[in-house]
Parts: structure tokens; sequence; C-alpha cells
């Protein structure tokens, strides 16, 4: 990793951990393995506490012999994920949206990803409130908080910096991602009177609490897989609240958030009828609101 070249802006956040690859026998192929230098244990994208400064996380990195850094995503910094996008042998730029995006935002920090073949653009902006995430189709992925980024340093062009496309950053969300059609079932919908973060705290100091925050934080170990963790969490959070939207919202801002939460299933998506089959599995009103 070229530690050099990542942008100052990035290394004054303290929002930095470090990644080691792992050889997965049954892909065939290297998995990144998120440490936190903090903890020396596993870091959540979710969890600010297993962060810490660019130079020490840098330091833990060289100590143990890591292959790079990672950075934690929060707001005010748009990242791009291009897959396929370089030819790894002559740089050669391979994709047709790859180099679209590359016109529309010059002058900004863009590296090769872990891969060799992957395209990273990083630029000033947020994404607009429930802005899709990801293309399956075009291999583009797009976000800005609760998302890790393993670095390299590997510079496409000669920029050190994130230059600021706040003004054109939607309407490239729109184009290249394109725009969220499918609604979870308005009859599931009730507004729920307690904000994300009331709810969040409630449920954390009732019963429910120590599994709630496993879940929250990302831990699958008591579950069969990954989907049956999801459902878990779901179905803890249905018992709180009947609004759909505020469900989706919770989950996404967890530790068990991933890219399959947004893949179309028919006519909807994972996420959505997860939820809503959830829902299915209380009555329709509940006659009370005390904590378990």
């Amino acid at each position: 990793m070229n530690f050099n070249n990542i942008p100052a802006a990035m290394k004054a956040l303290p929002q930095w951990s470090c990644y080691r690859l792992k050889w997965d026998e049954n892909e065939n192929k290297f998995r990144k393995i998120i440490i936190s230098p903090v903890t020396g244990k596993f870091a959540y994208c979710n969890n600010p506490d297993t962060w810490t400064d660019f130079d020490s996380a840098k330091q833990y990195c060289e100590k143990y012999k890591f292959q790079g850094l990672v950075f934690a995503l929060t707001s005010g910094i748009v990242f791009i994920d291009i897959d396929h996008a370089i030819d790894k042998d002559t740089g050669k730029i391979l994709s047709e949206n790859a180099a679209e995006l590359l016109k529309l935002l010059p002058d900004t920090f863009a590296e090769i990803s872990v891969s060799g073949t992957g395209l990273h653009i990083l630029v000033r902006g947020n994404l607009p409130e429930n802005a899709l995430k990801r293309n399956d189709s075009k291999g583009l992925e797009m976000y800005d908080t609760k998302r890790f980024i393993c670095m390299t340093g590997d510079l496409l062009n000669d920029s050190v910096t994130l230059a600021d496309y706040s003004d054109r950053i939607a309407a490239i969300n729109r184009e290249f991602i394109g725009e969220r059609k499918v609604q979870l079932r308005p009859s599931r919908h009730i507004p729920c009177e307690q904000s994300d973060e009331g709810l969040i705290e409630r449920i954390t100091k009732s019963k429910q609490g120590a599994k709630f925050q496993r879940l929250y934080n990302g831990d699958t170990s008591d579950y069969q897989s990954h989907s049956n963790a999801d459902f878990a969490l779901a179905a803890i959070l249905v018992w709180w609240t009947r609004d759909a939207a505020q469900i989706d919202r919770i989950i996404r801002s967890s530790g068990l958030m991933r890219d399959k939460w947004d893949r179309r299933t028919g006519d909807t998506t994972y996420g959505a009828n997860l939820i809503a089959n959830a829902l299915g599995l209380q009555p329709a009103q509940k006659t009370t609101n005390s904590e378990m």
C-alpha cells in the first residue's frame, strides 16, 4: 500500500482500521478481514470505537504486516466502486461506465482496487436520502456512510485530493445506479413515534438488549446463516415498531447490512421482502409497548 497517496482530508479523520487478506478455499479467492487497531479484533463500519487515527492505524498495519488500511465512511465523502474496470496487466480502462465517470468527476482521487481490476473514485459530497447504492448489471456501487473502503493508494491519475462534486453527485447516482421504485407494503407502514436512535437505545436497555446488540454489531455466530441473523434482527424490531421504513433504516445502519439487502427478488428486494415477512408474523396491533 502507498500510504503517501492517501488524501490529506481523509488522513485527518479518525476513521481508520486495517485489513489483511485470507485465502478462502471454498470461493477460491482472497477475502478481506477488517481488523481494529484499537481492539485487535474485528472492526465494524458502524462502530467508531473500533477505528483510530491514520498514523496509529499505519503503525499497527506495518507492525503486523497487514496488507493495508481501511477507511470508514461516515458523511461528506462519496465512494464509487466499479468492478472489472481495469486491465490488470496494462492498466487500460475497460469499463465504459468507469471511463464516463472519470470524465464527469475529473481531478479527484481515484485508485486501483486491491484486486488490481477494480476502480475507486472518491469525492466530497453526500448521496440523496434513500438513494440506491448498487447496480449489479453495471458492477457499480456508491456509498457515503456505514461502509469500509480497503485503500491501496495505487493512483490512477495524479490527484491526491478530494474534489467537491456536491452539485452533481445526486444526478450521477440516478444515472448510473438508478432510482428506488420498490416500496414496502403500505398496510405495514405505520409510523413510529420514536426516533431511530431512541428506539435503538430503548431496545438495548430491554431484556432483548444483549441479543439485539450482538445482531446490530454484525455478529452472526448464533445463527446458521447471515440471512437467519437478518431475520432475527427484523423480528426484534417488529416487536417494537410497525414502521417498515424505520425497520429498514435501522437494519441498514447495523453491522449486518450487506449488498444482498437491495438485491432484486422478483418485483421487490431481499430486504423489503424480509421485513414484510417479519411483520406478517406479528399481530396487526400491539396491545402493550412495555419492554421485554
